[in-house]
């Protein structure tokens, strides 16, 4: 066919469209397979004409323009969500950076806190038997006090005991971080339990001279681990007796159906707020304005963790220079 048949057939409605079609048809065809300016040239040599011509462009470049913002589309949405992963696992990351900083912080401090305190009693007991057994050795028998040995030996046995107190909180915090802390249950009476310990704290509360009165009006009895339990309470009179200025200490027991309660209030010193969210946490411990004792940062870690593993819940409330309340909630059944 000719370029004169092809003008006259073009001058025909009908004719033109169905060269309309004939040339869409193989043009979806090409832009499939990726051969559009290809066929695009090979259409041209046959259907030449100026209107198809016009028409022809205008459909290449739209459906080309359509195609290419789609994609644009398409490739802009796939990166901002990229962006977006990328922002989170970056803000993830610099979070995890800055705890970790944190817990290397307080690692450290920890380190030198326990270097602090082993090296301490121990020299201190070490100079003390020193200087006895030189004694011994080098002064007449008579210039021999068996008095002042008795007070070195007390001393020393305080500092043992001392020693013996940290490395057992070492070892309570490597059983809870490690979660192999087991419970031996038992019927346990809070009660019973309050006033065995506060006897066991006799001659301190007497020689710092704190009055605790417990408060109870029934017996209080759970499935709870004696051991753990004594040692949870232990450490909140400790606690007490640190801070609590001599002013007297409540100790209130009760129990509703399904919950027991332990409270330890004190008059002293105690905790500011902003301070308060952190005692519970491992080697974290308040500063207040510097009249807070030195110490591993250990004990309230250690009792919260063996309130949790009961089942229970333990929180504190604080006014600085009024007073602080430890507040245990245990379940009465397992």
């Amino acid at each position: 066919m000719d370029y004169k048949n092809i003008y006259t057939f073009s001058k025909n409605y009908a004719s033109v469209k169905k060269k309309l079609i004939q040339l869409i048809i193989p043009l979806g065809v090409s832009l499939l397979f990726g051969g559009f300016l290809y066929s695009s040239i090979i259409l041209l040599q046959y259907y030449y004409d100026e209107g198809i011509l016009v028409i022809f462009i205008v459909s290449a470049i739209s459906i080309n323009y359509l195609i290419n913002s789609s994609m644009e589309k398409q490739e802009m949405k796939r990166l901002k969500k990229q962006e977006k992963l990328y922002a989170q696992a970056f803000i993830k990351l610099h979070e995890e950076y800055k705890t970790a900083l944190k817990d290397i912080k307080s690692r450290d401090e920890f380190m030198s806190i326990v270097s602090h305190e082993l090296k301490t009693s121990l020299t201190v007991m070490l100079l003390k038997l020193h200087s006895e057994l030189d004694t011994i050795r080098n002064a007449p028998l008579a210039n021999f006090s068996v008095v002042r040995l008795m007070e070195v030996l007390k001393n020393s046995e305080k500092q043992i005991a001392r020693l013996k107190s940290m490395i057992n909180d070492l070892l309570d915090v490597s059983l809870i971080t490690t979660g192999r802390m087991d419970l031996q249950r038992e019927d346990v009476d809070l009660v019973v339990v309050a006033n065995q310990i506060t006897q066991s704290f006799s001659e301190l509360l007497k020689r710092k001279k704190y009055k605790i009165r417990i408060i109870a009006k029934t017996p209080v009895v759970g499935k709870w681990d004696k051991v753990r339990i004594e040692q949870a309470i232990t450490n909140l009179i400790s606690n007490a007796t640190k801070y609590g200025e001599s002013k007297p200490i409540e100790i209130t027991i009760s129990k509703n159906s399904n919950q027991a309660k332990f409270i330890i209030k004190d008059h002293g010193l105690g905790i500011p707020s902003s301070e308060q969210k952190i005692i519970f946490d491992l080697f974290k411990r308040a500063a207040g304005n510097g009249e807070y004792k030195k110490g591993l940062g250990v004990g309230l870690f250690i009792t919260s963790q063996i309130v949790r593993i009961h089942g229970g819940k333990i929180k504190v409330v604080s006014i600085p220079a009024r007073g602080t309340s430890f507040i245990i909630e245990l379940p009465l059944k397992k």
